[in-house]
């Protein structure tokens, strides 16, 4: 404990000393240790006896260190070797030789001083003078001023807010001539000189100081000392030390000021037993991804960290509670194996019954504050029910809720109630699991819409813009169309997404039922150079280099060469021009498009393109130079109208004389020319990675309406249907999909060139070889049957696939069974059948679309059929 004293300015140290105590009590104020009757910081009653009078002089002092005693203290000392202080005399009583007498100061001593601390003797020494000069430019009480307690509290808090001081006493002494002397008797923290580890044997000691936020030279902050040790603790646990306790030597560092972490490293532990106990509903497996904590198992530790286990146990209660299980209740233990190197988990849970819906009750008020009534709203408790998706009957689910509030949101929106706020309070039914759902709906006012205004687009034409804006003036301002504006806006790729925003303005005075709708975007730059690769098991690699502007504008020529470099000219109309050359050791490949998605400003769009590609078949080697056009309409947000126009030279060469005599028919050049409508459905929620939705599509093809060399006709259907099994707490959802293609060619197969008859295998058909799966043809030297796959008029493929989450965003698993067959006739007779797993990983700096891995086997299959055990996909952009 430390002391500093400081005399006052007008009276020598010698004088005091010889100043003769009055008797009247000292009082003591010990910061953090106050009567109970006292507030922290305040002074005991007493102190108002000394309240006003002169402060004469303020001491700093600290208790000497302990020493061992002199051989003539002996006496002094007690049967269990403590030293005793000796007595402190009465007030006004001379003091006993060698002790201190109230209201007098000797060397080394304070007045009043009293043996106040842990291991302190009672002898009192001057504070460091670094220290000394520290404390006092705290102080606001002046020697030659008048006591104040009020001041004093200051004092002693601002004290205690350097952190320099463990303890903080102030002692207050009246003198014979009426002033006073205050004495403050401190015990400063040690100050760190050295921060050593020892018992660390897997992490070197630079390592475990990295995890250390003490600083030498500072004084110590037990605090930060606890929480360097929680973090080496947790570094071990990293490692799998889940056993490893630090602590901190107090002594030693009381003594020396070296900060000394003693480790216990204790012995590696990995996890290599999972389970769960109590799970019902759910089988383990599905539980097991939602949970972080898992098995060692190759490259993964499987280490064992309490604040995971913590989490994983909140993360399965919130699954379940949002499955309609809201009594669910779960724990987990640890099992350590004998040697203290392995452990069992088991995660227990307590399901409880699934609550279900029993009934549906609307509250209804316009703002917040207004009585709720049941019958004051625009919809019945009826009619809200049957709006929302959850059922009476029906579990219980958060997601259902979540879509029963959003519909119910949505209805009102339809109407203009663009501030409609629905909120739900669950009545537990006391008959059983059952939930009475009440719906509070606050409706505020419906609105109609206002002007609505663009801004922002320096570049962009606003007809462009206002094409996907659905708000309309003078119709209901609802706020679903709000956010379909902005979603459609955000799919152009025009404008940057953080800056594109589709604000309701606040109505006005003049119009209080109207109210305008911002449109805010941001140019970006549209225009792009992709140099990169993609490669896959059925085109092997190919090179990748495009130039792309999804905002072209062909009518928009430059005025100047200085339009033409900064990029503004041919720019601004939403079109998407595209230059790109594909070569690679298989194909090749060389397209020039233009496409508008509006032509006129209609629901009509266009596009054009002329292309050479070239394909190396196992067979043959494929040439095509062409040129195409499309004409397609929007007939509302999920149907469209297409109708394409192909013109093509076909050239087949490089034909070993043992393949079919098909492929000689069609040797060297031929010309190709369709026409064809297709009308398209989908609701898929996403174009690329797809959870939920449906696509649908018809078409058909009639070659040699235009000219050409071959005359038929191709009708092909299309489904595809998605379906969200299950959705965990990071909102990944378990995706059941089924793929399903038909097409038909009513002619006989000697009509159709060989390069346009039907195939399956490769990436459409898993386990087989491109274009496998087929009928075969006539061998040309031998006229006998061979291997070589020559097409067909007929194809159906159906293909059921479970994708689910394996690893956070990244990695997704699937399991598949691909079916189907190609013959010259209608029916399914060969079938074949392949069953496969593989993974999908979602890289969006990559690619929109995730990279795929397959690996399927035949189990129906025709002799003549190539196998492919592996099937993939990658889109790398350098």
């Amino acid at each position: 404990m430390l002391t500093l004293a400081l005399l006052w300015p007008a009276t020598a140290r010698g004088q005091v000393n010889q100043l003769p105590p009055v008797e009247a009590p000292s009082a003591v104020d010990r910061a953090g240790d106050q009567p109970e009757e006292s507030e922290p910081g305040e002074a005991p009653e007493s102190f108002s006896l000394y309240e006003g009078r002169p402060i004469r002089a303020i001491v700093f002092k600290q208790f000497a260190k302990p020493r061992k005693p002199a051989a003539n203290e002996s006496a002094n000392q007690t049967a269990n070797g403590a030293t005793q202080a000796p007595p402190t005399p009465a007030p006004g009583t001379a003091a006993a030789p060698g002790t201190e007498t109230p209201g007098t100061e000797t060397p080394g001593a304070a007045a009043g001083s009293e043996p106040a601390s842990e291991g302190a003797t009672g002898v009192l020494e001057d504070l460091d003078p670094t220290l000394d000069q520290l404390a006092r430019n705290q102080l606001r009480s002046k020697a030659g001023a008048a006591y104040t307690q009020r001041i004093v509290s200051g004092d002693i808090k601002r004290l205690n807010d350097l952190g320099r001081f463990r303890r903080i006493e102030s002692r207050v002494q009246l003198q014979s001539d009426g002033t006073v002397i205050l004495t403050y008797v401190v015990t400063p923290q040690p100050v760190v000189i050295e921060v050593q580890s020892i018992g660390n044997l897997e992490f070197t000691d630079s390592e475990i100081e990295s995890e250390v936020e003490i600083l030498v030279g500072t004084p110590v902050d037990r605090l930060q000392l606890d929480r360097a040790c929680r973090r080496i603790e947790a570094k071990y646990r990293e490692k799998g030390y889940y056993l490893a306790q630090c602590t901190v030597d107090r002594a030693y560092l009381e003594e020396t000021g070296i900060v000394l972490f003693d480790i216990r490293e204790g012995e590696p532990i990995k996890i290599t037993k999972l389970e769960f106990s109590g799970n019902r509903a759910f089988r383990s497996g599905r539980l097991e991804g939602l949970i972080e904590t898992t098995e060692a198992w190759l490259l993964d530790r499987g280490k064992l960290d309490d604040d995971q286990l913590a989490d994983d146990v909140a993360a399965l209660v919130t699954f379940y509670r949002e499955q309609g299980y809201l009594d669910i209740r779960g724990d987990r233990q640890i099992r350590p194996s004998p040697n203290g190197r392995e452990a069992s988990v088991t995660f227990f849970i307590d399901e409880g019954p699934l609550y279900t819906l029993r009934s549906v009750k609307g509250l209804f008020a316009r703002e917040s504050g207004e009585a709720l009534n049941e019958s004051a709203g625009r919809f019945t408790s009826v009619q809200l029910a049957g709006l929302m998706p959850l059922k009476p009957g029906q579990a219980y689910t958060a997601a259902a809720l979540k879509r029963s509030v959003e519909a119910v949101k949505g209805a009102y929106g339809k109407l203009g109630y663009t501030d409609v706020r629905v909120q739900t309070r669950e009545l537990r039914s006391t008959d059983g699991p059952e939930i009475d759902l009440l719906v509070i709906v606050y409706e505020g006012k419906a609105y109609r819409t206002g002007l609505v205004t663009i801004q922002g687009d320096e570049i962009t034409k606003q007809n462009v813009i206002l094409r996907e804006v659905q708000v309309k003036p003078e119709r209901p301002l609802d706020a679903n169309d709000v956010t379909e504006t902005r979603r459609r806006l955000l799919n152009l790729n025009l404008f940057d997404p953080e800056k594109v925003k589709v604000t309701v303005q606040p109505p006005t005075e003049e119009d209080p039922l109207r109210r305008d709708v911002l449109v805010e975007v941001a140019e970006k730059n549209t225009g792009s150079f992709q140099f990169g690769a993609v490669v896959g098991s059925d085109a092997g690699v190919v090179g990748r280099i495009a130039l792309t502007q999804s905002n072209f504008d062909i009518a928009d020529t430059p005025e100047s060469w200085d339009e033409f470099w900064s990029g503004r000219a041919f720019r601004g109309a939403g079109q998407t021009f595209r230059v790109e050359a594909l070569p690679g050791t298989r194909s090749q490949s060389f397209v020039l498009s233009l496409s508008e998605p509006s032509l006129l400003d209609s629901n009509y769009s266009g596009s054009a393109a002329i292309y050479y590609r070239r394909f190396a078949y196992r067979e043959f080697t494929e040439q095509r130079v062409g040129t195409s056009f499309s004409v397609g309409r929007r007939l509302g947000s999920r149907w469209s109208l297409n109708f394409p126009l192909r013109i093509e030279g076909v050239r087949l060469d490089d034909i070993d004389p043992d393949n079919p005599v098909d492929y000689f028919d069609v040797e060297g050049d031929n010309l190709l020319t369709s026409l064809g409508a297709s009308m398209k459905r989908t609701t898929l929620d996403n174009v690329f990675f797809p959870t939920q939705g449906s696509v649908l599509e018809f078409g058909a093809d009639q070659a040699g309406v235009i000219g050409g060399d071959y005359t038929f006709t191709t009708f092909r259907a299309e489904s595809g249907l998605y379906f969200a099994l299950f959705e965990d707490y990071l909102e990944r959802r378990t995706v059941l999909s089924f793929d399903t293609r038909i097409a038909y060619i009513p002619q006989d197969s000697g009509d159709v060139p060989v390069f346009e008859r039907l195939y399956l295998g490769g990436q459409n058909f898993r386990g087989f070889g491109l274009r496998a799966v087929s009928p075969i043809g006539i061998r040309n030297d031998t006229g006998t049957p061979g291997n070589d796959p020559v097409g067909g008029t007929f194809s159906f493929f159906f293909g059921p696939q479970l994708r689910f989450p394996l690893y956070k965003d990244l990695l997704w698993g699937v399991t598949f069974i691909d079916s189907g067959t190609v013959s010259n006739e209608v029916g399914f007779d060969p079938y074949r059948v392949t069953a496969g797993v593989g993974f999908r990983v979602r890289i969006g700096q990559l690619s929109p679309a995730p990279l795929a891995f397959d690996f399927a086997v035949p189990l129906l299959r025709e002799d003549t059929d190539r196998k492919r055990l592996f099937t993939f996909t990658i889109d790398l952009p350098f």
